[in-house]
């Protein structure tokens, strides 16, 4: 996978605006989001060779970056996987493109929301995986985060698993790249369109990250 360089980032803003071009002309959200479930299963793909059995956990929030991930389970299941998404707000919550994408899913995907019920389940699988796709928070995050998220992102920090984020590794200032209370440890980010402002303010080095097409035009 090609990489680019870090001093061609962009702000939150500038990816807003970005993103907001590309709807305003005919690409929809869930297109780019079907587009970065693509490049994250591929990556997997070219990473571990032969994906077939392992155990896959996408760990998704209610917004968009949650719903990339969310997409990448048909293409991670087409490869074999097995798959289990952890929905880190209830299923009501997400957004319309990520509902779109869950309603996609086949019965065989196991789907747990976490919360008092399946609290054990919830955190048995992070601990039991052998790969783990972080798409808890995007790059519009800010500010603190609550302690049911902090023991998620802890559990999945303490794990012995490979750990993917997708974009960003959630909890991370997408500008500055400071960590007001816990961000993901990811052993690599797949980044989407154009390199983020808290690469270059972290010093990320290009063998932790590469930035991969979400279809949308570079005029944009």
């Amino acid at each position: 996978m090609n990489k680019i360089k870090i001093g061609r980032a962009v702000s939150i803003r500038q990816m807003r605006r970005i993103d907001g071009n590309a709807v305003k002309n005919g690409i929809k959200i869930e297109l780019m989001m079907e587009n970065a479930g693509k490049a994250l299963a591929l990556f997997l793909k070219g990473k571990f060779g032969d994906l077939y059995g392992k155990n896959i956990v996408c760990v998704a929030g209610k917004g968009n970056n949650g719903g990339g991930v969310i997409a990448s389970i048909r293409h991670l299941r087409y490869y074999g996987a097995n798959v289990t998404l952890l929905l880190v707000f209830p299923k009501r919550t997400l957004s319309r493109p990520a509902k779109f994408h869950l309603s996609l899913l086949d019965t065989k995907t196991r789907v747990i929301e976490h919360g008092p019920k399946n609290c054990k389940k919830f955190f048995a699988k992070i601990q039991n995986a052998d790969i783990i796709m972080d798409g808890i928070f995007g790059t519009g995050f800010y500010g603190k985060i609550d302690d049911s998220i902090m023991s998620i992102i802890s559990s999945i920090n303490r794990s012995k698993s490979y750990v993917l984020s997708n974009d960003i590794p959630s909890g991370t200032d997408a500008d500055t790249g400071n960590i007001n209370t816990i961000a993901v440890k990811a052993d690599f980010v797949v980044v989407l369109h154009r390199p983020k402002k808290w690469m270059h303010k972290v010093d990320l080095p290009p063998s932790k990250y590469s930035v991969e097409s979400i279809g949308i035009p570079s005029k944009f």
